[in-house]
């Protein structure tokens, strides 16, 4: 391979990863608005978090983030 197929072959990974991320944003952000006993205040806090930060947002949000909103809503 020349040095031309490898820089368009990343330039492609590259493009796919960043698709890969903004779709990963994309589908927490939907979540975040379909959950039907999040509270408002707390919908805008998910909302900042996961446009401030994108990438350890959405892993927060994949991992923990319906267990947080549960812990939180039980002390209310």
């Amino acid at each position: 391979m020349n040095v031309g197929v490898l820089s368009i072959l990343f330039m492609l990974l590259g493009a796919a990863a960043v698709a890969a991320i903004i779709g990963f944003i994309v589908m927490a952000l939907i979540q975040v608005a379909r959950e039907p006993r999040l509270p408002p205040v707390l919908r805008v806090c998910w909302v900042i978090v996961l446009v401030g930060f994108p990438i350890g947002g959405t892993l927060v949000w994949f991992g923990f983030g319906h267990d947080i909103n549960r812990w939180i809503l039980a002390g209310t």
